[in-house]
């Protein structure tokens, strides 16, 4: 058993010395790769599709990255137990890694020479804060106008997070709800992949709701209605049909509006006719908007103080 270990060992170095002398030389790599867990990771040869995808991150150009990526030439991973077999020149490095884990690499021939099995560690990570509160202390309602908001770093949190998180300054314009004791508020906001018109980030000033939970202040998620003056200095805003279903606020009948002079919505100027129409029946229907040099001006609404009372109405129902 001793003598054909040695003589396993001796081929092993034989065949790198070999390889050395040819630097282009391909070698097939067999190894042993997994995390604490025995899960799954990712082997890559000279981190060339990481590289190729923080590139076509800057460029916007993504071409050519799925030929990339499914090049088994390039990428793998191990099977259940962790082994993997790889192709690789004897003068690459081999890149293990796997989300929230320090990545490990290593030159094929130091694998080859030293039977290098890789067991991948967790990178230590913040605990996501456990919060069992469903009704909040308190409820902050307000009309508020964007300060500042930023995303947050959420990779070194410990759990898989599926909602980007955000934190938002704001400064308090008018409070339908308890008094907060600033002029501004910080909170903490999360959203997953809402389309423009439905991420509150987009707006200059908001009717939003937030809640304090466990000592922290998060805003109610999705829970916010863009915000416009009127020509007497009130706050309002415009029926928006996709907005009226996902609110449920289609059952209460919208208010006639004088809305300020600068507010309007531009329209492109090379649509066809059909797709005029199209906007004209679901984005800016007739009798919410009047049309005009290719813009859309409101006038119809609801005001700040009306949708209070309707999320209030709403929310009541839903308990039930």
């Amino acid at each position: 058993m001793k003598y054909e270990q040695i003589l396993f060992k001796t081929l092993l170095i034989l065949t790198v010395l070999m390889a050395e002398c040819y630097p282009s030389q391909t070698v097939t790599v067999r190894g042993i790769a997994r995390d604490s867990l025995n899960n799954l990771i990712a082997i890559s040869v000279n981190d060339t599709i990481r590289k190729f995808r923080d590139k076509a991150f800057e460029n916007k150009d993504w071409k050519g990255y799925d030929a990339l990526a499914n090049n088994k030439n390039l990428f793998t991973i191990p099977d259940s137990v962790g082994n993997y077999v790889i192709t690789a020149k004897v003068t690459d490095t081999l890149y293990f890694s796997k989300e929230k884990h320090d990545t490990q690499k290593y030159k094929v021939a130091d694998i080859i020479r030293d039977n290098i099995q890789v067991l991948l560690k967790r990178t230590p990570c913040i605990p996501n804060k456990e919060c069992d509160q469903k009704i909040p202390s308190k409820l902050y309602i307000f009309v508020g106008k964007k300060i500042n908001v930023t995303s947050v770093d959420t990779s070194q949190y410990c759990g898989d997070l599926m909602d980007s998180e955000y934190k938002a300054e704001y400064k308090i314009e008018q409070e339908f709800s308890e008094h907060y004791p600033s002029s501004t508020i910080i909170f903490t906001s999360y959203d997953h992949n809402s389309k423009y018109e439905f991420d509150f980030r987009n707006y200059d000033h908001v009717l939003i709701f937030v809640g304090e939970y466990c000592g922290d202040l998060i805003h109610l998620k999705y829970q916010f209605f863009p915000l416009y003056k009127t020509a007497e200095g009130r706050w309002a805003t415009p029926v928006k049909p996709k907005a009226e279903q996902i609110y449920q606020l289609d059952q209460y009948t919208p208010s006639k509006i004088d809305f300020d002079q600068s507010v309007n919505f531009d329209l492109p100027y090379n649509l066809t006719e059909e797709q005029i129409v199209q906007v004209r029946t679901y984005k800016f229907p007739e009798k919410y908007y009047d049309i005009k040099d290719h813009k859309a001006i409101p006038i119809m609404g609801r005001y700040a103080e009306d949708l209070v009372k309707i999320w209030k109405e709403i929310c009541e129902k839903n308990k039930e």
